[in-house]
């Protein structure tokens, strides 16, 4: 699970200055997000993956999300997971698609459309799983 941390800072002259004694681990990825009032909290990885599985039981099925990444969509922060197939006693199958969480606000940004999808590439790639009948 990737780790994040938040560092709260201001601009001057075009630069970032963070509060004194602040250490930023080194070749570390950062993401700046510019605020006009005080930003909400940055979601939870654990809690945005709660919200991407309550969604794919409610509209894809037994599918689980993984490998949670923050990332950059159109212009919006959010939590990306990996939504695998996920049936007890088979390995898990996947990724069969992304579900997006909204950073800041938690909510799932697919679409129905997505999730028949999702749904189309599991079956598609259990079926070419399985062993051939003769």
């Amino acid at each position: 699970m990737a780790m994040m941390a938040s560092y709260q800072g201001v601009v001057k002259k075009g630069r970032i200055r963070l509060a004194p004694g602040t250490d930023l681990p080194e070749d570390s990825r950062v993401y700046v997000v510019v605020a006009d009032d005080e930003p909400a909290p940055l979601l939870d990885a654990h809690l945005a993956r709660r919200k991407a599985n309550g969604w794919l039981i409610s509209y894809v099925g037994h599918f689980m999300a993984q490998q949670p990444r923050l990332t950059q969509l159109a212009d919006q922060l959010v939590w990306q997971f990996g939504a695998f197939l996920a049936q007890q006693g088979m390995p898990r199958v996947g990724p069969v698609g992304f579900v997006y969480v909204d950073a800041y606000g938690g909510e799932v940004l697919n679409t129905p459309d997505e999730a028949e999808e999702m749904i189309t590439h599991a079956t598609t790639l259990v079926a070419s799983l399985s062993p051939a009948e003769s």
